[in-house]
């Protein structure tokens, strides 16, 4: 909402006068949240580019874990829709990311799994790999559900609905569309519920 960006935006000037980079650090996560939640990509890379290196901000590695995966995800979807150099550089910010996400699920961290699966499902995507990206969104989902990562299956049937509608295949983009907000919908997420639902009412007009 306006007044939520308003509070964020003033805990962020507060921050940035003080010198309290943890607190913007913080407050830079949150805000990334939300336009990933709502799919605003171009407000979310330009955060992303914007706040620098954030993670060395953040105390609890949860955080700067989550940070890691949006950040990546913010990249890949703005070199999507890049060209040129542009892209390029979009895609080299988002490798260097996935690379730290990489080597956490090597180490062993199954929290991350189904992050790695949600960014690869994009990275093929980018990479005009149709198949792969089936797979990679299918075993993201199937990952999230399994560790009880709710909110990122709803995250990736969106994702994946997006994608397929790109294709044409408006089937298995609707079908993903009411996957995810039946996600939200057991998630507590009312706004995004609607959200969706308008999405479902444009396309079966």
């Amino acid at each position: 909402s306006k007044a939520g960006d308003k509070i964020l935006d003033s805990m962020l000037a507060s921050a940035a006068s003080n010198g309290d980079f943890s607190l913007s650090a913080t407050v830079n996560l949150l805000k990334l949240e939300v336009f990933v939640f709502y799919q605003k990509w171009k407000e979310a890379v330009d955060l992303v580019r914007k706040a620098g290196n954030v993670r060395q901000f953040l105390t609890a590695s949860f955080a700067s874990v989550r940070y890691t995966f949006l950040e990546a995800l913010t990249y890949l979807k703005a070199a999507q829709s890049a060209s040129g150099w542009k892209k390029r550089q979009m895609k080299k910010c988002a490798h260097k990311a996935m690379q730290l996400i990489r080597g956490w699920a090597k180490n062993g961290n199954v929290n991350v799994v189904h992050y790695l699966y949600i960014l690869e499902a994009e990275l093929a995507v980018l990479q005009g790999k149709n198949e792969k990206s089936k797979q990679s969104f299918n075993a993201a989902i199937a990952t999230s559900r399994r560790n009880g990562f709710l909110h990122d299956r709803a995250l990736a049937h969106e994702l994946a609905s997006a994608y397929f509608r790109s294709q044409g295949d408006e089937y298995w983009g609707n079908y993903h569309v009411e996957c995810s907000r039946a996600c939200y919908q057991e998630w507590g997420c009312s706004k995004k519920v609607e959200q969706l639902n308008v999405q479902l009412n444009v396309t079966r007009c």
